[in-house]
């Protein structure tokens, strides 16, 4: 994105849009109608852009939230339609106060008789004093500064637990939100930042420490050699005061207890730290160092597939140590927003398509949300040329058959499924 100073909007949902503004909230989505009169239609398509705030208002009923907008492009809006379009936004935060709005009529103020109004420079000291301070108990510069409500609500989970396990269905961007969670806490360092994916034949060896093969003038003998896993410790006890954030990517397909050893101990919140410290299993081989602990500013980000049939070694003490959050394929559509992989003017079909699948998938039986697809899966669409038939038969429905194997009405479910893909038939909302 252009660098750009960011602009401060007002945004109305009353009059027309009442009836589905709960609605509106729940997608994350901000509805005008083009031709909406003073220009405000054209403001709404084109002056407003990726990564303004703007406050969401109804009238002066109520004051709902600081919102960040993540589109650049107004599609239609599905409820609505007949002109009526939509921008994306994540929550910045949302209203402290359930008081109504009590004040003069101004433009840009929730009793102003307009939808979309931008905040001039010469009104941001008044907007500080008259909404966010009294609705949202936030400076101006708070409110420029501020990281949208999830990924802080991520953060501050791992923060308070030190280990974290995203969890979800498959395709529904764990691996990626771990990345934004660890680049946000590390400011990007990539020195701070480790990654490994765990698979069946991952071992204590390859984590923490094990005998390596080493040449020495051609003759083959063995070292003792750090784990991926320590050596990131050891760099973090090295810079104390900054923060590390070590990623586990399908934690749950290695072998839990094996790969982490004594570390099991170790890696409880509670026991951080010198503390914590363990002695290993060839500490026997050290002269030195033969106690080892994970530091206090390492923080452990783990991603599973709720579904992963192939390996089940996650054991209860261990799901102690982990806080668990489940990421959802409807939270996660916005990674189509404004990504070289995907065409904005797709967004529309592609969500449509999505939501009726997974209600579907909801309905089925023997299936729920953890069957649902991920939007992941939709990037695939622009190597396709956009070609739905082509993702269905050879990407979803073999996911599909494998979810639907061994059910007495396979076929039938799964023509069904396809027909909600297709945007046929009618699925039932409740999911």
């Amino acid at each position: 994105m252009e660098n750009r100073e960011v602009k401060i909007w007002k945004m109305s949902h009353s009059g027309h849009v009442t009836k589905y503004r709960e609605k509106f909230l729940k997608r994350q989505v901000i509805v005008l109608h083009k031709d909406t009169r003073k220009n405000q239609g054209k403001f709404f398509r084109e002056e407003l852009k990726k990564g303004d705030l703007f406050y969401l208002c109804f009238g002066s009923s109520a004051i709902k939230l600081i919102g960040r907008v993540t589109s650049n492009n107004a599609v239609e809006n599905p409820e609505m339609g007949g002109g009526w379009i939509e921008r994306s936004y994540e929550i910045v935060k949302k209203s402290t106060s359930n008081n109504k709005f009590k004040g003069s009529p101004k433009w840009w103020l929730p009793s102003g008789n307009t939808t979309i109004r931008k905040i001039k420079d010469s009104e941001l000291s008044e907007f500080e004093e008259i909404i966010l301070k009294p609705f949202f108990e936030m400076t101006l510069d708070q409110m420029k500064g501020a990281k949208k409500i999830g990924m802080t609500s991520y953060i501050n989970r791992l923060i308070e637990s030190k280990n974290l396990i995203l969890r979800g269905a498959p395709g529904t961007g764990k691996t990626y939100l771990a990345k934004q969670i660890a680049e946000e806490l590390t400011d990007g360092n990539e020195d701070q930042i480790g990654f490994v994916q765990f698979h069946p034949s991952y071992d204590y060896t390859d984590f923490v420490e094990g005998l390596r093969p080493v040449s020495d003038k051609g003759q083959i003998g063995f070292e003792l050699q750090d784990g991926i896993f320590k050596k990131f410790c050891k760099k973090a006890k090295e810079n104390p005061n900054k923060k590390f954030v070590f990623t586990i990517d399908e934690i749950n397909r290695g072998e839990i207890s094996k790969i982490f050893g004594e570390l099991f101990f170790s890696i409880d919140p509670d026991y951080r730290g010198k503390d914590g410290k363990v002695t290993t299993q060839y500490a026997n081989l050290r002269e030195t160092d033969k106690e080892f602990y994970i530091p206090e500013n390492v923080y452990i980000i783990g991603t599973m597939n709720d579904i992963d049939r192939s390996v089940d070694t996650f054991d209860f003490a261990m799901r102690r140590r982990f806080r668990f959050v489940e990421i959802k394929a409807a939270d996660t559509m916005g990674m189509w927003e404004n990504n070289d992989e995907f065409d904005n003017d797709k967004i529309e079909e592609a969500r449509n398509r999505l939501t009726n699948l997974n209600k579907a998938i909801s309905n089925t039986e023997g299936l729920n949300s953890h069957y649902h697809i991920g939007p992941s899966y939709f990037l695939k669409l622009k190597d396709l040329d956009y070609d739905y038939d082509i993702l269905w038969s050879d990407y979803l429905e073999p996911l599909l058959k494998d979810y639907l194997r061994g059910s007495y009405d396979e076929t039938d479910s799964l023509d069904k499924l396809k027909d909600a893909y297709n945007n046929e038939g009618k699925t039932d909302e409740t999911h």
